[in-house]
């Protein structure tokens, strides 16, 4: 009627469920409140690295730091350069068979280039996505497809520690129980690469798993993401690289054997074979940023079962992760900032594509 006020719900400008009222206003300051602040954010993030120095700590407090000083000064030079070769050799050998992986797709523009960008993504490997940033280069690079380039990363870390968990049983016979542990971790990244190559199986698994939130977000990536990998790993074209991945885990054993051996500690060869694949795997499942702490701690721990003396097997700990990680670090940084300029990589970003 003229004259007479009416609610813009009666003029149907807005629904009466959109007015507000003192519940629905409740209940919005109630999610404002539990809505995570940026110190939340930042402590999220900082938890995993603050958790791997305080393992770091615990392990350096327990074997007591004059100790491990003396027992990092008992370091034969002898055994450097061999360590450093070999160690080398490793990542070039990973980044030839990433080479392979990518050959059969067409996704790689010749075998130096892509050892480099291998190399130049490792820096960035103790990272969320950190594997994946040699993908992102790759992709920068060449303007390949990164779903494929990133499912051939998957595949060749999925297959790698199949290798290392293999050589690991003879070792294991000697500890009670481990060697059950070690088949069963075997089953178990067998049973990882079934879910990813048989497709009614990664249904149920997937399925069950979007029951969580965070899964059910990236659930179409994970699908397409999966998809990528069953067509590699298939082609009979990846069988020749596949079979690099135990080369390269004799070589990551060598390391740490000739690394045990410069401190002066007498561990036979199976027994390193368990002691690096067991903390290898310790890292990995730790999500841990590269592992950092569950691995030094693992290993140390497994040392001393074997009789090493505790400060020498934190010597040991230190000096492989040094030998390992740290050299391909620097050596990753050096070559990326080389090719930077001539592959015409640009500003590399991490963040989902």
């Amino acid at each position: 009627m003229p004259g007479v006020y009416r609610p813009k719900w009666l003029r149907g400008e807005v629904t009466p469920a959109a007015i507000p009222t003192p519940d629905r206003y409740s209940e919005a300051v109630s999610l404002k409140r539990v809505r995570p602040g940026r110190a939340y954010r930042i402590a999220r993030r900082l938890l995993p690295a603050l958790i791997s120095v305080a393992i770091l700590l615990l392990v350096v407090a327990y074997v007591r730091p004059q100790d491990l000083g003396s027992a990092l000064s008992r370091f034969h030079l002898a055994y450097l350069p061999l360590i450093l070769v070999l160690a080398m050799s490793y990542y070039v050998l990973k980044g030839w068979q990433w080479h392979l992986f990518l050959k059969p797709l067409h996704l790689d523009h010749g075998a130096f280039e892509t050892v480099l960008i291998y190399l130049a993504g490792q820096p960035t490997s103790i990272l969320p996505l950190g594997e994946l940033s040699r993908a992102f280069i790759l992709r920068r690079h060449t303007k390949v497809n990164l779903g494929q380039a990133s499912a051939t990363v998957v595949v060749q870390e999925v297959l790698y520690p199949v290798g290392l968990v293999a050589a690991a049983i003879p070792g294991a016979s000697q500890v009670p129980g481990a060697q059950e542990a070690v088949v069963s971790a075997l089953v178990g990244i067998i049973a990882i690469s079934v879910v990813l190559l048989w497709p009614a199986a990664f249904r149920r698994v997937l399925g069950m798993a979007e029951r969580l939130p965070l899964v059910r977000r990236y659930a179409p990536d994970i699908r397409a993401l999966q998809r990528d990998v069953a067509f590699i790993a298939r082609r009979p074209a990846t069988l020749a690289p596949a079979l690099l991945g135990p080369v390269a885990a004799v070589i990551a054993i060598a390391v740490f054997y000739f690394t045990v051996r410069s401190v002066g500690v007498d561990l036979g060869v199976y027994q390193a074979a368990f002691v690096y694949a067991v903390a290898h795997l310790a890292g990995g499942v730790s999500l841990l940023p590269g592992g950092i702490g569950a691995y030094e701690g693992t290993m140390t721990f497994l040392l001393i079962a074997f009789g090493v003396a505790g400060a020498a097997a934190a010597a040991v700990a230190i000096l492989n992760r040094a030998f390992d990680r740290g050299l391909v670090t620097v050596v990753g940084a050096i070559v990326y900032f080389i090719i930077r300029r001539p592959l015409d990589l640009g500003e590399i970003s991490l963040a989902p594509d």
